[in-house]
């Protein structure tokens, strides 16, 4: 996580996952993918040699707000990426996770969790809930620890297994997107 889209590059990534495997010794079940939902690349997956799990970063549940949040939307539609994500799971028998960077007042809405819940349930997905860090240039901000709490309280009001990540590294800049942001231009609020 953490270092570019995954399933730009399957091979190479792939070929990383199995020195972790097979030279580092790391469990394949310990070991995460993470893409923003590049479904070509899921669908490889579900299909690999390796029983690796999952994540989605998917920070929204309908295609208006997904398209601004996570421009690849426009090319992979929720429609066709939960259709991998079952896929996936079908073939695979692991539980895929959900990411979502809670941004107040864009996707931390009763609404957004509900529209949430609905797609994690038909997956029995766990959601990640991911409180966003302030970000120097970036105009939103994350939602209230209330919020975050109201939201999480939702989901699981809908059977849907929920975790707040932790966040680290705020104080001195260095949690994520922090560092890549002292490099970056202004970044516009989703919908202005």
């Amino acid at each position: 996580m953490g270092m570019g889209e995954p399933f730009a590059n399957f091979d190479a990534t792939w070929a990383a996952i199995h020195r972790l495997h097979d030279d580092a010794e790391f469990g394949a079940r310990h070991l995460t993918v993470s893409t923003v939902g590049i479904v070509p690349g899921i669908r490889r997956l579900a299909h690999e040699d390796l029983p690796v799990n999952l994540a989605v970063s998917l920070h929204a549940a309908h295609d208006e707000l997904r398209d601004e949040l996570v421009p690849i939307n426009r090319r992979y539609p929720l429609s066709e990426l939960i259709e991998a994500c079952h896929e996936y799971a079908e073939a695979t028998h692991r539980r895929i996770s959900f990411e979502w960077a809670l941004i107040a007042g864009v996707n931390d809405r009763y609404e957004d969790a509900d529209r949430l819940a609905a797609i994690a349930t038909g997956l029995a997905a766990h959601v990640n809930l991911i409180p966003l860090n302030p970000t120097p240039g970036y105009e939103v901000i994350g939602s209230s620890r209330n919020r975050v709490h109201a939201f999480r309280d939702r989901l699981t009001g809908h059977g849907v297994v929920a975790t707040i990540r932790d966040t680290r590294g705020t104080e001195i800049d260095a949690a994520c997107g922090q560092l890549r942001a002292a490099h970056e231009v202004r970044i516009r609020r989703p919908g202005d």
